[in-house]
């Protein structure tokens, strides 16, 4: 999917803390029968700084309180990378810890517009194993979109389609996923922050 092209997504709002500051939308799923998550939110940080934080390595495995593990498994090329990600569990023990590893694909409008853009991959080097659930990443990704009357400052969206694995009520997963994204944006925020200062 290019996350580009997705403009709107027709769904109700849920609700979640006030100091978040966030919205994320759901509707179901075209590609799977799951659903779509989508959230959008101001960031006060540059496009071109929030695009490495949140993909690369070095950086992400350090902020993402998500993630027990995250790490490259090979390039591709200059753009397009494979990843394996192993999560945390979900919602107080009710979700086990998850591996994912997709192929993502970076792309550049032009600099008006950045996005990572990922899919569930096979991999020799990463089969599934018992020690983790392997889940299944569909057509999902970020964007970075940079404000012009405050280079600082950066429009981020998000949509996510995963599919857990295991046996999962449906309930069960529509009441973690949301807060597990607004609680990536969070980290993402505070992250930066720490770096800003260790670089001052």
């Amino acid at each position: 999917m290019d996350i580009a092209k997705r403009q709107t997504v027709n769904s109700c709002s849920l609700s979640f803390p006030p100091e978040k500051h966030m919205d994320v939308l759901a509707k179901p799923s075209t590609e799977f029968p799951g659903t779509l998550y989508r959230t959008e939110v101001l960031l006060d940080i540059p496009s071109d700084k929030l695009l490495p934080f949140i993909y690369l390595p070095e950086y992400r495995s350090k902020w993402d309180k998500t993630l027990q593990s995250y790490k490259l498994i090979e390039a591709i090329d200059q753009d397009t990378f494979i990843y394996q990600s192993i999560t945390h569990s979900y919602g107080f023990g009710l979700i086990s810890p998850r591996d994912f590893v997709y192929v993502l694909h970076l792309k550049n409008y032009n600099g008006n517009l950045m996005t990572t853009n990922s899919v569930s991959v096979n991999h020799p080097d990463v089969p599934p194993t018992q020690a983790y659930v392997r889940g299944t990443t569909f057509s999902s990704g970020y964007a970075c979109i940079p404000l012009p009357e405050n280079p600082e400052q950066s429009k981020f969206m998000a949509i996510i389609q995963v599919d857990l694995g295991g046996v999962l009520k449906p309930s069960v997963i529509d009441s973690v996923m949301p807060m597990n994204l607004i609680n990536f944006v969070t980290d993402c925020k505070a992250g930066f922050k720490m770096l800003k200062e260790r670089e001052t």
